[in-house]
């Protein structure tokens, strides 16, 4: 089963051939939007923050999330798989790192993460705030990346470090669009 039509026009924006599962959990649909031909399994649960946009041809699997008041940004073709996440703003030391302290206890700092196009968040990846996956990149399963990852680069570990290149020319030769989707490059246009 998938969210009824009600639901759905509560999200900023939806393209054709959405597939959101019943039991995605979507917080502040209002500020999430969702490209064509995009599927959000049951189980994930994605914040609307400052801005959720999730392009197309993406694929969100369950018990994934994307959290933390802050931007996140999922190009075409990018995926997440089971368990990954996008933590897009966190608590400081600096004050009460507690969501239910009063406002004026706490010292939150909102900020963005980027996924680009044909990018990949393996099983149980986390993305720190202000952390990218550059087009084409890789974060390999477990990992934890902090800091930003450059086109097509592989990484794995705690903290995630390069491990190998992924291969642009295999994806062209199966007839991906690159060069059209580099020129639209999220990471391009978001500095």
């Amino acid at each position: 089963m998938y969210k009824s039509p009600e639901f759905m026009a509560r999200l900023a924006h939806h393209g054709e051939d959405v597939q959101v599962f019943e039991h995605a959990l979507l917080l502040k649909p209002e500020k999430i939007s969702v490209g064509d031909n995009t599927r959000l399994d049951d189980y994930c649960r994605i914040e609307g923050g400052e801005r959720t946009d999730i392009g197309p041809r993406v694929h969100i699997s369950s018990f994934c999330s994307i959290f933390g008041g802050g931007t996140a940004l999922v190009g075409d073709m990018a995926s997440m798989a089971q368990g990954s996440r996008l933590i897009t703003g966190s608590d400081q030391i600096t004050g009460a790192m507690n969501p239910v302290s009063p406002a004026e206890w706490r010292d939150v700092t909102a900020s963005s993460v980027v996924i680009d196009h044909l990018s990949f968040v393996a099983a149980n990846a986390v993305m720190l705030p202000g952390t990218s996956l550059g087009f084409g990149a890789v974060a390999a399963a477990g990992s934890v990346v902090n800091k930003p990852v450059p086109a097509w680069e592989i990484w794995a570990g705690v903290p995630a470090r390069k491990i190998g290149v992924r291969d642009r020319d295999t994806l062209i030769a199966r007839g991906l669009p690159i060069e059209e989707l580099e020129a639209q490059s999220l990471l391009l246009s978001s500095t």
